[in-house]
């Protein structure tokens, strides 16, 4: 049976350098993600929750656009009228002050502000509705959800393929990709979920977290497994062909 340990010295280092990749873009997603967070925390819930389970202009005037605003109470007027619908009467009588005052001098078509978003425009009811729909917007869900899916999936299925013909034990051969998996589905389960509740982003944080440990371990297993013998993991003897 094929093992990697029976592939010429070529092959094992096409393999290990491969595994070294994987563990490389598993540390440069890391610092991907606190930087983008702005966080000093590689779990930072609140800002899963802002991303992935609070409207688009929820969640940017609690993150990026947080300086921008006045007071966290005109965010709380803002969320108010989401949670009611988002009727016009309201948005006329509370909210339509609020963008005037922290969002529209760059938000509008006719900007000429510094940092103008003309593209993004929020000077009228209509504009600022199409904003309020909870979680990720559909085009970018359904992208989000493709290349998820199929670039995750693909990986789990290559280092999965690779850890079976390691000298490990068959347990860890199903575990370790099934956890991988499993932690996808989660992952990719709760950007749509989000769409209806907030704890969706817990759904989020634990599938992330067993997929980024799944292909860690398989990478490192799988590299270790190329040129020596793991005896705790093991499922052959330490002298076998």
């Amino acid at each position: 049976m094929l093992r990697l340990k029976h592939l010429a010295a070529g092959g094992r280092l096409a393999v290990s350098l491969f595994c070294i990749t994987v563990l490389a873009a598993l540390v440069s997603a890391t610092f991907l993600i606190v930087q983008s967070t702005g966080s000093t925390s590689l779990v930072d819930i609140d800002a899963v929750k802002q991303k992935y389970t609070q409207s688009l202009l929820v969640g940017a005037m609690w993150g990026s656009m947080y300086e921008y605003v006045t007071e966290d109470e005109s965010i709380h007027i803002v969320e108010r009228w989401i949670a009611a619908g988002t009727p016009q009467d309201l948005y006329d009588a509370e909210v339509k002050a609020v963008m005037a005052e922290d969002c529209t001098n760059c938000h509008s078509r006719s900007s000429t502000m510094t940092k103008a978003v003309p593209s993004i425009p929020l000077t009228s009811f209509e504009d600022v509705v199409a904003f309020t729909p909870r979680g990720l917007p559909d085009g970018k869900l359904l992208r989000g959800l493709h290349f998820h899916l199929f670039g995750i999936g693909t990986a789990l299925l290559a280092m999965g393929v690779l850890l079976a013909v390691t000298d490990l034990a068959a347990f860890w051969k199903v575990v370790i990709p099934l956890a991988g998996f499993v932690g996808l589905w989660l992952d990719t389960g709760g950007w749509v979920a989000g769409r209806f509740t907030e704890a969706a982003a817990y759904m989020i944080v634990a599938g992330g977290t067993l997929v980024n440990a799944s292909l860690a371990a398989m990478a490192l297993l799988i590299l270790l497994d190329c040129w020596i013998r793991i005896p705790v993991l093991s499922s052959r003897p330490p002298h076998a062909a």
